[in-house]
């Protein structure tokens, strides 16, 4: 009976074996890399290729998609690498890490969660990862989010005539019992509430100021 355990292969042969080992794991980074630079030196045009779309179809026989999703992964990698000095497992692994792959120690926080499972982003499949990156995004999503804007009071247009003149005034004044018409001539009391279309919002109460060289607003006393 022959020996199970005994070693069977040269140190020469077992490097060999590993070399190219290592190249099948790298090999979508080179890939990605690869195509990154015959796009970007425009390499794609030394074939008689117009766009980079054409070229990716014609050689090697798959969309500009697919070949920006190389480019994409391998750019990725780099960044992983960089963040925590060891590569994604394979191109699946790497689109999942795209997502995160802006913040290193997002990056960080992911691997160290990995290790705590005995794994890591070199070792993890994507579906693996998938379900840390799912918990990790939760507790930081507030961290990337724009502040909302404070929404500014609604200016209401003007909308009613004078019931006196029948126009529909440029300004308004205002006195004790409310809003008065602004037209030559006239002054009648007009809609309470009816204001200028270019009446500007105070900063401190909303209100509107009617008179553009206003100094104070009449609603709140604010200076302006």
């Amino acid at each position: 009976m022959s020996d199970s355990t005994a070693v069977t292969m040269t140190e020469k042969r077992l490097t060999e074996l590993e070399s190219q080992v290592r190249r099948g794991l790298d090999s979508f980074v080179q890939v990605g890399n690869a195509l990154a630079e015959i796009k970007n030196r425009n390499g794609f045009m030394l074939r008689e290729c117009k766009t980079f779309d054409e070229y990716c179809a014609k050689t090697f026989g798959f969309s500009e998609r697919n070949g920006y999703r190389m480019i994409a992964a391998a750019e990725t990698a780099k960044k992983v690498e960089e963040a925590v000095g060891e590569r994604p497992r394979n191109e699946a692994s790497a689109r999942v890490l795209k997502e995160i792959s802006h913040d290193p120690k997002l990056i960080e926080r992911v691997n160290d969660r990995l290790k705590k499972a005995g794994q890591s982003v070199a070792t993890a499949t994507a579906e693996k990862i998938q379900e840390v990156v799912d918990k990790v995004k939760p507790q930081t999503k507030q961290m990337f989010e724009k502040p909302k804007e404070e929404k500014k009071p609604a200016m209401p247009m003007i909308s009613d005539t004078c019931p006196k003149c029948g126009v529909t005034p440029d300004s308004y004044f205002h006195i004790s019992d409310g809003w008065h018409c602004g037209a030559e001539n006239c002054g009648a009391l007009v809609m309470v509430g009816v204001i200028a279309a270019d009446a500007k919002a105070c900063p401190e109460c909303g209100a509107a100021i009617l008179n553009a060289g206003a100094e104070f607003c009449e609603a709140c006393g604010v200076v302006l």
